[in-house]
């Protein structure tokens, strides 16, 4: 079992590591001020569910068409000054949004988000293959737990804080907040020193045969080709529930975007209670925390059936917070599987096509969902994800099991 003492060495023990680590914290958290706000604006923009679940989809769509630009980035060039420049970007970007109520309409709000969009295309590759780099070997299971807790914490403290602050102060304030931490962000990873991949890794190769190279060593490994498939597979469900937070507030439950901020403050708070809780019942045997991402999956699809029947805002918040539970348990499962079974020379390849893999999969599901929601009751519609989440996660643990037992 994995005692608090594992990740207390780690941050006081490891300074790169706990740079890496603030500086997601800090950047996540102004990105959740960031979404509650645009989410909040497009709905009230065009009164639409669809429009309001595309601001998820606008989000995500650049994750995958810049896929194979961005895991040869990874790869080819300092994942460090990646990181950086993406920070300073997003930065920038998002101060534009203090022009949305000038411009007026939902196209700018949404242009806005898909290039923040692409900018974290860049950064997620850059850092998830960064990381085993800066942490002992066996530390890593007990690192990829804080860091996709840390996704968690900051989605409840800047969900909640973002639909406080833009409901009692201004949807300027939030956008402002986020680019300050933008900023912050990229001056944590700029003292890192320790190299964020191995020196003769950074030979350049032409970006068709990376991504030709990086598709064939997924499709010959067949662990890594199944812990790409749950994170995509699961998104098909997830993406499209999470794209109508918005809509439940608003429509059933009548909060507004401080509602939003709590469904989504209880999305984060399970991510953040999910992956510490069973990294610490199944200990790092990788054997077990990968046979476990199956039936984390199906702990979702159960969560949000919950969801489905919730008759206030408060238990459909619980609800919401055991399901990511599950949810952020798979993420920081499979990321970690991604990360042991890839070789540094193909991992940043392997994460931007998991990325754009995960993000297809968010975007068709935040537009399907969304069109849905349009001519099904919302409850049905989320009783219905439900129902496929648990399906989903059990034949996915099924079909799987023999590629554990043989770790």
């Amino acid at each position: 079992m994995a005692g608090r003492s594992v990740y207390v060495r780690l941050l006081s023990g490891n300074a790169d590591f706990r740079r890496l680590y603030l500086a997601r914290l800090i950047s996540l958290a102004g990105d959740w001020f960031l979404l509650i706000p645009v989410v909040g604006l497009v709905f009230e923009t065009s009164t639409s569910t669809l429009a309001a679940a595309a601001v998820i989809a606008a989000q995500a769509l650049p994750a995958l068409l810049l896929a194979p630009v961005t895991g040869s980035f990874a790869d080819r060039f300092d994942r460090r000054r990646i990181l950086i420049l993406s920070d300073i970007v997003r930065a920038g970007l998002v101060l534009s949004l203090l022009a949305a109520d000038a411009i007026g309409g939902v196209w700018f709000p949404l242009l806005i988000v898909s290039l923040d969009g692409a900018g974290a295309a860049f950064f997620y590759p850059a850092s998830a293959a960064g990381l085993p780099n800066v942490v002992e070997p066996e530390d890593l299971g007990a690192a990829n737990v804080l860091m996709s807790s840390a996704w968690g914490a900051m989605l409840a403290l800047g969900a909640g804080l973002g639909g406080l602050v833009s409901t009692l102060v201004s949807r300027d304030a939030a956008f402002t907040v986020n680019a300050v931490t933008f900023l912050i962000s990229a001056v944590l990873i700029s003292r890192i020193v320790r190299p964020l991949q191995e020196e003769n890794r950074l030979a350049p190769v032409g970006l068709l045969t990376a991504t030709r190279d990086a598709l064939g060593y997924a499709a010959g490994n067949r662990t890594v080709a199944a812990l790409l498939t749950s994170k995509a597979g699961h998104a098909l469900t997830s993406g499209g529930a999470v794209g109508l937070f918005a809509v439940v507030s608003f429509v059933i439950f009548d909060a507004g975007d401080g509602g939003t901020g709590v469904l989504f403050g209880a999305r984060g708070l399970g991510n953040l209670i999910g992956p510490f809780l069973a990294f610490r019942i199944l200990g790092p045997s990788l054997r077990r925390i990968l046979g476990t991402v199956g039936y984390a999956m199906a702990v979702w699809g159960v969560g949000y059936l919950a969801v489905g029947f919730a008759p206030s805002l408060a238990l459909a918040a619980l609800a919401v917070a055991v399901a990511h539970m599950g949810g952020g348990t798979q993420f920081a499962f499979s990321t970690y599987g991604l990360q042991e079974l890839s070789s540094d020379e193909f991992r940043g390849r392997v994460f931007a096509f998991d990325f754009g893999l995960d993000t297809l999969a968010i975007v068709l599901s935040s537009l399907v969902v969304g069109g849905l929601a349009e001519v099904v009751p919302l409850r049905s519609l989320l009783v219905g994800l439900g129902a496929v989440g648990i399906a989903f996660g059990l034949v996915w643990a099924f079909v799987t099991r023999r590629l554990w037992a043989r770790l």
